[in-house]
């Protein structure tokens, strides 16, 4: 058997929060949901709101697996009747008397230790120190490009002074401000088909130029490809992981770029080998590529963020099928959570099972010893994670 209720948890992916108080069971859903869509969605599609609209949301969003899986979890950790009102009533009852006591009571009952949080949503930013000084674990922020390109954007200046500051801002976010990583969604944006050769500072100036002429032409993309790539760069210079967004996401995404193997001519040029990239949600549902290019780049890691939980109970298969190629010292545990303590929690203890499960496959068909399972159980679930970013 492998033994993973008492391992410590490390959460390598996933989003700031804070308390936001008591919260209707509406409310709930909407924040913790996946999919489904929201009031904004529908109405930029010409479809007016109404209590009906409101509804049939609702119901999308509570009726997936996960959804459903999360209100048993609370419901067992409250002692509750597994109802989404009455597991609301209990977590705001729990909020309102003491929100970091409860937190820290819901995860150490998974012994959820470490978030490393993207900072990158909710914008605009939350301030990191307030966010430590809410929750009883270890925060470990990472630094997103987008809004910082987006910011950069929008400022009249040209080429030169906007790649300064591009570097200027990421190098003190890593060496004054406590960010241990960086991060970028480029697939929601332009897609993943990165060019080695487009770290040419040429291509920056040539896009920026193009951009602030109207000009077009792809323009955007090519100057999002030179930034991914400089920001792969000061990886380099001061030692940190790179995250990139892979496969599925929000509605925005375009998920046919998003596939993790459009990085392999970027990430296998000779001049990023050295860099340690973490292939974040490991490109689900494109995780096979992703454990493929774990195994043979030798600094390229994944993470199994928003497979585990939203994929709900193919958290064991996703495990698997991973497993199948990445080397077991290169898969980190991770949610994707966001908005609410709750969802980390409930992945967490998801994650727990279904890597116990699928070592213990392994075991039953002799493709691992148990003591080769159990160090597989350690590694994933936080050892890789904390490897990675230095956190011992």
């Amino acid at each position: 058997m492998v033994e993973v209720e008492h391992l410590p948890v490390v959460d390598v992916h996933c989003h700031p929060f804070l308390n936001r108080g008591s919260v209707s069971a509406e409310e709930f859903t909407d924040l913790t949901a996946f999919g489904g869509g929201s009031r904004k969605y529908m109405e930029e599609g010409g479809v007016e709101w109404s209590d009906d609209l409101r509804d049939e949301l609702q119901a999308i969003k509570r009726h997936t697996l996960y959804f459903k899986r999360m209100i048993l979890d609370l419901a067992d950790f409250f002692g509750v009747e597994p109802d989404v009102e009455t597991v609301i009533a209990a977590r705001n009852a729990a909020v309102a008397e003491d929100y970091s006591r409860y937190v820290a009571r819901l995860y150490g009952s998974v012994r959820l230790e470490t978030l490393i949080f993207d900072f990158g949503i909710p914008l605009p930013m939350l301030d990191v120190d307030q966010v430590k000084s809410e929750l009883p674990v270890e925060v470990v922020p990472v630094f997103r490009i987008e809004p910082l390109i987006a910011d950069l954007l929008k400022e009249d200046i040209g080429w030169s002074e906007f790649r300064q500051r591009y570097d200027d801002t990421i190098s003190d976010a890593l060496t004054k401000r406590g960010f241990k990583g960086v991060k970028s969604i480029i697939a929601y944006r332009t897609g993943l088909d990165v060019s080695p050769l487009s770290r040419t500072p040429d291509q920056g100036l040539q896009a920026l130029d193009a951009i602030r002429r109207g000009l077009g032409g792809g323009s955007m993309k090519k100057l999002r490809d030179h930034l991914l790539c400089r920001a792969l760069e000061l990886c380099m210079d001061h030692d940190v992981p790179m995250q990139i967004h892979t496969g599925m996401g929000d509605f925005e995404v375009n998920l046919v770029l998003a596939r993790p193997a459009y990085l392999m001519d970027l990430l296998r040029f000779p001049v990023y080998r050295s860099c340690r990239v973490l292939l974040v949600h490991t490109g689900f549902p494109y995780h096979r590529e992703a454990a493929y290019m774990a195994n043979v780049l030798p600094r390229v890691y994944l993470d199994l963020s928003e497979g585990i939980p939203f994929a709900a109970h193919a958290a064991r298969q996703i495990v698997r099928d991973v497993l199948a190629m990445a080397p077991v010292n290169k898969v980190c545990y991770g949610s994707d959570g966001y908005t609410l303590p709750e969802i980390n929690y409930t992945s967490a203890r998801l994650g727990k099972e279904a890597v116990k499960a699928a070592l213990e496959d392994l075991v039953a068909e002799r493709m691992l010893t148990p003591a080769d399972a159990q160090e597989a159980a350690e590694l994933i679930l936080a050892g890789n994670s904390r490897r990675l970013y230095g956190l011992d």
